[in-house]
C-alpha cells in the first residue's frame, strides 16, 4: 500500500516539466551576477510583486532573516502575531542574528490590527523601551491553518505603519496561495511592503529556493548580508529554472489544492470527525483530537498504518493535513476513507 503523504506541501517532488526546465536553464556565476536564469527570475518577481528589487536565496527563512538585517538595528523591536513562523520556527534568528526584540501580538486567525500596532509601538527614542522598527505579516498564516489576511485588515495595517514610520515585512512563504484564494494579483498583497519573502519549495513545488523582494534602497545591503550568512550561490540557475517554471505553471493550479482541502475537510466532517471545514481557506486541514480522548501519537500511528500521513500542528492535540501538487483528486477520496477508518478504529481501541 502506497502512503498518501499529507504532512506538508514541502513534500512535493518536481514534475517532469520542472526537471526539464532545471536541466535546460542557462547558467552562470550568480555571485558575479552572471546567471541569466536567476537574473530573469528576479526581474519577474519584481514585476509580479509590485516591487523594485529581488535577491534569490536558498530558503524563505534566510529571506526573512535578511529582511530583518536590512531594516532593524540591534536592540530595536519587531511586532508580529505571537505564533508567526519568524518568531516560533526560525531558531531564534531575529535575536541571534539581528539582535531584535520580538513582541508577539494576539491575533485572530493570525491577523492583528493597526490598532494593536499603535497600542504597542514605541516610535520615538526612549531611555527604557526599544524603538519599534517593523511589523511582520505572515500570509498565509501557518499556525492558524494557512489562513489568509483579509485585504481590508492588511490595508489598515499598511496605513498605520506608514503613519508611524514602521516598515512592513511580508513573510509570504505561501503568499501565492493567499492571492489565489482571494482572486487578486499577488501585488495587491505585497505592493506596499518594504520587503517580502517568497518561497518556491512549498505549494509551488520546487526542490529548494526562495527570494527576498522589496524596495531597492532597503535591499541594497542584502547581497553582502547573504554572503555573510553563507547563502551566496554559483550556478543557481538550476534552482531558479525550477522557480521560473513554477511561476508559469503552478500558481493558478493552487486553486486545485484549496478545493481538495475543502473536499477532504467536508468528507471528514460528514463522518463526524473533529474537523471544521469553515476554517479551511487554502490548503491546510486541522483535526482537533482534544475531545476524542486520542493522543496525537496514537492517532498518527494508526493513520500511518492505514496509509495516510498527517503531521502535528502547533496547538496541542491538533493534527494537520496539507494538500499539494502531488495529491490528486483520487487521493483525496482515498485519504478521507483511510482517515475515517483509522480514527474510528483508534476510538474503539
Amino acid at each position: 500500500m502506497t502512503s498518501i503523504d499529507l504532512r506538508s506541501d514541502v513534500m512535493t517532488l518536481p514534475t517532469q516539466g520542472m526537471l526539464r526546465a532545471m536541466t535546460n536553464a542557462p547558467l552562470g556565476d550568480e555571485q558575479e551576477r552572471e546567471d541569466p536564469t536567476v537574473l530573469r527570475l528576479e526581474e519577474e518577481l519584481v514585476e509580479l510583486l509590485g516591487q523594485e528589487a529581488a535577491v534569490f536565496v536558498p530558503s524563505a527563512t534566510m529571506a526573512n532573516q535578511l529582511a530583518l538585517l536590512c531594516q532593524v538595528q540591534r536592540g530595536q523591536e519587531i511586532l508580529g502575531e505571537q505564533h508567526s513562523h519568524m518568531f516560533r520556527y526560525e531558531a531564534g534568528g531575529p535575536a541571534f542574528l539581528a539582535g531584535a526584540v520580538v513582541t508577539g501580538l494576539n491575533g485572530d486567525a493570525g491577523v492583528f490590527t493597526g490598532d494593536d500596532v499603535r497600542r504597542i509601538a514605541q516610535v520615538r527614542d526612549s531611555e527604557h523601551r526599544p524603538r519599534t522598527a517593523m511589523a511582520v505579516v505572515e500570509d498565509t498564516h501557518n499556525v492558524s491553518g494557512a489562513r489568509v489576511w483579509p485585504l481590508g485588515a492588511l490595508d489598515e495595517l499598511y496605513d498605520t505603519c506608514a503613519e508611524l514610520g514602521l516598515a512592513v515585512h511580508i513573510d509570504g512563504a505561501r503568499v501565492f496561495n493567499a492571492a489565489v484564494a482571494q482572486r487578486v494579483p499577488v501585488a495587491r498583497i505585497t505592493g506596499r511592503a518594504q520587503t517580502v519573502a517568497v518561497c518556491f519549495s512549498k505549494g509551488l513545488g520546487c526542490p529548494a529556493g526562495a527570494a527576498l523582494v522589496g524596495r531597492a534602497d532597503v535591499l541594497a545591503p542584502a547581497r553582502r548580508l547573504r554572503q555573510m550568512l553563507g547563502g551566496s550561490l554559483r550556478q543557481a540557475g538550476v534552482l531558479a529554472g525550477a522557480a521560473r517554471y513554477a511561476l508559469a505553471h503552478h500558481v493558478d493550479r493552487l486553486a486545485t489544492d484549496h478545493a481538495h482541502a475543502r473536499e477532504f475537510a467536508d468528507r471528514l466532517a460528514e463522518a463526524d470527525l473533529p474537523v471544521d471545514p469553515g476554517t479551511v481557506e487554502t490548503n491546510f486541514v486541522f483535526m482537533d483530537l482534544s475531545a476524542t480522548g486520542l493522543s496525537r501519537d496514537a492517532a498518527r500511528e494508526r493513520l500511518a498504518q492505514e496509509g495516510v500521513l498527517w503531521s502535528n500542528a502547533h496547538h496541542p492535540g491538533v493534527l494537520r493535513a496539507v494538500t499539494h501538487l502531488n495529491i490528486g483528486a483520487a487521493d483525496i477520496g482515498t485519504a478521507a476513507d483511510r482517515t475515517i477508518r483509522a480514527i474510528r478504529a483508534a476510538r474503539e481501541d
